[in-house]
């Protein structure tokens, strides 16, 4: 569960610093498109000329479709198709092994159950042996050590059963 725990708050991380840069990414492509609609090709460079390489990767391919001719390109270049969001690999490897590590830790919840259980049996093996001796009619003492037998080998069985 520890590693689980971990794994969750490092993919989280991973999104939420993501999610960060794609909102910078986003306000310095908002500042773009503002000083590309005033006219002012400087301050439109300028933001061009410090565009991380990821986004300006996306940005030349959202260009290529020709976005302020064609109706079909794509409407920015953070669609996911031409922007991917950092982190979201680590983040999905990281959400992977936390499944994997909370199955196993369900899988270990379930068997140290199971030995629980058996611990309660075989208490129970024992209050029925040690109580048969104290039966005045031989009748009952027998059923008594009898029930205590059959428990027993119950969880005798139910151990060999159980994974190591």
């Amino acid at each position: 569960m520890n590693e689980f725990n971990s794994l969750e708050r490092r993919a989280s991380l991973h999104t939420m610093q993501g999610m960060q840069q794609a909102t910078i990414h986003t306000a310095m492509f908002m500042e773009f498109l503002a000083a590309k609609h005033d006219g002012n090709e400087k301050l439109a460079n300028f933001y061009v000329e410090r565009f991380p390489p990821d986004v300006r990767k996306a940005y030349d391919a959202w260009l290529a479709q020709k976005p302020f001719e064609n109706p079909k390109a794509d409407p920015h270049p953070f669609v996911p198709n031409l922007y991917e969001v950092r982190g979201t690999r680590e983040a999905a490897e990281a959400n992977a092994k936390a499944a994997s590590s909370l199955q196993a830790s369900r899988n270990a919840s379930s068997v140290s159950g199971q030995y629980l259980a058996n611990t309660v049996l075989f208490a129970t093996v024992l209050f029925f042996a040690s109580a048969s001796g104290k039966f005045e009619q031989r009748r009952v003492r027998v059923v008594a050590f009898a029930f205590a037998v059959a428990v027993f080998l119950f969880a005798v069985v139910r151990i060999t059963m159980l994974p190591l």
